[in-house]
């Protein structure tokens, strides 16, 4: 004796998202600030002046203030080899107990 056959099953298809909601989300951020426009007012002033200029001008900053520590030093030296000459040797005091 046959059995009877069991109905195929069902063949559930999932429902893909509208289209329209994706097009509604495009639409509020399109007309925001380019990405890279606020990524520059982050790290530029209102002068327009950025990071990479700022280190730059410290860099130079720096090195003028290295040569005038050394125009210093020098001066310094010269200041205390002229006050050496002036100071007489003092003889030590030795204690004879």
């Amino acid at each position: 004796m046959s059995r009877p056959r069991a109905p195929p099953p069902k063949i559930v298809q999932q429902e893909e998202p509208e289209e329209d909601d994706e097009f509604e989300e495009d639409e509020e951020f399109g007309d925001g600030m380019d990405m890279f426009e606020a990524l520059g007012s982050l790290l530029a002033t209102e002068d327009g002046e950025t990071i990479a200029t700022t280190l730059v001008s410290l860099k130079d900053a720096t090195e003028k203030i290295a040569l005038n520590m050394e125009m210093q030093n020098k001066i310094l030296v010269k200041i205390a080899a002229a006050m050496n000459k002036m100071v007489p040797a003092t003889p030590t005091v030795v204690d004879s107990a």
